[in-house]
């Protein structure tokens, strides 16, 4: 019998497998710790599973998206079209350029940018929230896919056309210590990405003053994160199967419940990263999660505050007092079942339908 303590013990990441083992090995043992074997290895992995022709690794994806707006033409002053729900990371570059935020608000039921109406010379980036996929064109937006990795849409993965910025911290379904990518299909725009993670120095074997002719950063990868990068992007199609698999029977129960729950379109396949769920008000949410903790059924909150609430980005946006009721409505009510450390992929058939099956006990008290 399946039993919902066990949803709070700590199973991600996972324990390292012989092969990831063998990788970090051979990479501590060339010496070479960044720009090596494994960084190619890992953005050779990452355009083979979105469909990209190129693909740029960093330290992390919060560099990953500062270095695709700096290389989209950001400068302090650009106007930054985003949506007003989400996290904070995927602004964090943004505020460092100095950008003017312009937020918009959400779908009600993705949780997901509403296309914003943004003039010619301004910026738009979005994210794919818990791995539904954004519907704007992604040709013409930067996208934070860094929970959408595994995410399909008419079979085919998130993430072949456009500029996608990834990530694999410990908390995704690819995970490693740290590290993030760019994929995109503008090779001019790749070009840029290399130089502004090493310095702005000009892509080649040697490094001198000489050869930095724009400015830039190091954000390079460590070849260590990158070897465990590698290896895992070889089983990302059973990682998101089950992540599809898992979050597709808890979504099913949230529709048959009436809880809130995130809407996909059809032909979507989420490789879900995040399962969220809620009820109005935010007195029946609270009452909803009180109710869950009773059962020992863990839940987390993310995205609490609207973007344009947070004392990180609050002084930076343009529209003084953004239209924001459905984030602001998101961030009060909703919240998400499991934890970081044991999230949904992570759980078994058994405890998949223990949840199930609570679920829809809770909402006849409520």
């Amino acid at each position: 019998m399946a039993d919902l303590r066990a949803l709070n013990e700590t199973r991600w990441p996972p324990p390292p497998s012989p092969s990831t083992i063998h990788n970090v090995q051979e990479a501590m043992a060339s010496r070479q710790w960044t720009g090596g074997r494994y960084t190619r290895e890992a953005e050779d992995a990452l355009c083979e599973v979105t469909g990209a022709p190129y693909a740029v690794a960093f330290q992390s994806c919060t560099a990953a998206i500062h270095a695709a707006l700096l290389a989209s033409g950001a400068r302090a002053g650009t106007p930054l079209h985003t949506p007003a729900f989400g996290f904070a990371g995927t602004l964090t570059g943004a505020a460092h350029i100095g950008m003017e935020l312009v937020y918009h608000d959400v779908h009600g039921g993705t949780g997901n940018s509403i296309d914003p109406e943004a003039p010619d010379g301004t910026i738009v980036l979005t994210p794919d929230l818990h791995g539904v996929p954004h519907t704007l064109d992604r040709s013409t937006v930067i996208t934070d896919a860094c929970q959408s990795l595994g995410t399909t849409i008419n079979g085919k993965p998130i993430g072949a056309e456009g500029t996608h910025c990834w990530s694999f911290s410990s908390s995704k379904l690819i995970a490693a210590p740290d590290g993030g990518a760019v994929t995109t299909d503008d090779r001019t725009l790749a070009d840029v990405l290399r130089q502004l993670r090493d310095y702005g120095a000009e892509p080649g074997a040697a490094r001198a003053n000489a050869l930095i002719t724009r400015p830039g950063h190091n954000w390079r990868p460590s070849e260590l994160s990158m070897a465990i990068v590698a290896d895992q992007l070889r089983r990302l199609p059973v990682l998101a199967a089950r992540a599809q698999e898992t979050g597709e029977r808890v979504q099913t129960a949230l529709r048959e419940t009436g809880l809130w729950h995130q809407e996909t379109a059809d032909g979507v396949e989420p490789a879900w990263h995040k399962l969220r769920t809620g009820l109005p008000g935010r007195a029946r949410s609270g009452l909803l999660r009180l109710a869950l903790t009773d059962l020992g059924m863990p839940w987390h909150d993310w995205g609490t505050h609207p973007l344009p609430q947070h004392p990180q980005f609050w002084p930076s946006h343009r529209n003084p007092e953004p239209v924001i009721e459905t984030a602001s409505a998101l961030a009060a009510r909703t919240f998400c079942l499991g934890t970081e450390a044991c999230p949904p992929w992570t759980w078994t058939t058994g405890e998949t339908e223990l949840v199930c099956a609570i679920l829809d006990m809770i909402t006849e008290t409520l």
